[in-house]
């Protein structure tokens, strides 16, 4: 009896926490002559150069969206960032970058403007390290490999971070709970090796205005993870206590 209840109660703690993950998206939305996400990821107008493979082959409206909120870096202690697409009148006035878990001020930018609305010509790599202790460094480079721009460096107080776009004079944060109403300003799906994206891969859709297609900055992060929200480890933390106190009641019951 025992045994069955805590193998069900732990599922329904699990369960619990799940409720702080985002919400799913529908990646078909469009709006007037647009593309939805899930036509930037499959046409090959915004993958490789030559226009012969798809940005992301394989997303689709089943595809399950990563918690997104706080990443880490991998095990290279190196990540990329690519900006693929804009599709917002504000295309030109926009940053994409890092900040901390412990202080949302304090960021790292990686990716700037969108050449325009549409694919990104620009062919900027940024890169992000860690360093160890906190310590973060951010650059980007060319296609051919020469630095744009300076070297920026930040200690975030730990290896989490969370990625932000400021777009139109407003920041939006990966964290929704950062954001007015709690909305999620960005999606990501993670490559499954199948397609042209590797598992180590990510698409990020941001939305800065009000029509849900999460098309209107699209970028592609390698070599980064996700890790779980404080609110969802702090959820799964009260799913925890409550299997506690119910399991004790059982205990004087059957005593």
């Amino acid at each position: 009896m025992m045994k069955w209840f805590y193998g069900s109660a732990a599922v329904a703690a699990l369960a619990f926490a799940g409720t702080a993950f985002a919400s799913q998206i529908d990646v078909n939305t469009n709006t007037g002559n647009e593309p939805s996400l899930y036509d930037i990821a499959n046409s090959p107008s915004y993958g490789n150069p030559d226009g012969t493979e798809a940005l992301f082959s394989g997303l689709n409206a089943n595809s399950a969206q990563t918690n997104n909120g706080y990443w880490t870096i991998g095990a290279t202690s190196t990540s990329t960032s690519v900006l693929e697409a804009t599709w917002t009148a504000n295309y030109d006035n926009a940053t994409f970058g890092v900040y901390s878990l412990n202080n949302p001020s304090n960021q790292l930018n990686l990716l700037g403007n969108g050449s325009g609305i549409g694919p990104s010509t620009n062919d900027i790599t940024a890169t992000l390290r860690y360093s160890g202790n906190g310590m973060f460094v951010s650059y980007a480079t060319d296609r051919y490999g020469n630095k744009v721009g300076g070297t920026q460096e930040s200690n975030f107080g730990s290896s989490v971070f969370g990625y932000f776009l400021t777009i139109g004079g407003t920041t939006y944060y990966s964290d929704s709970s950062l954001n007015d109403g709690n909305k999620d300003r960005m999606v990501g799906y993670q490559g499954n090796g199948s397609g042209t994206a590797l598992s180590n891969e990510y698409l990020f859709g941001w939305e800065d205005g009000t029509d849900n297609d999460y098309q209107d900055y699209v970028a592609t992060v390698e070599s980064v993870r996700p890790v779980p929200e404080p609110s969802s480890i702090a959820m799964f933390g009260v799913g925890l206590l409550m299997i506690g106190f119910a399991a004790r009641r059982l205990q004087k019951r059957d005593v």
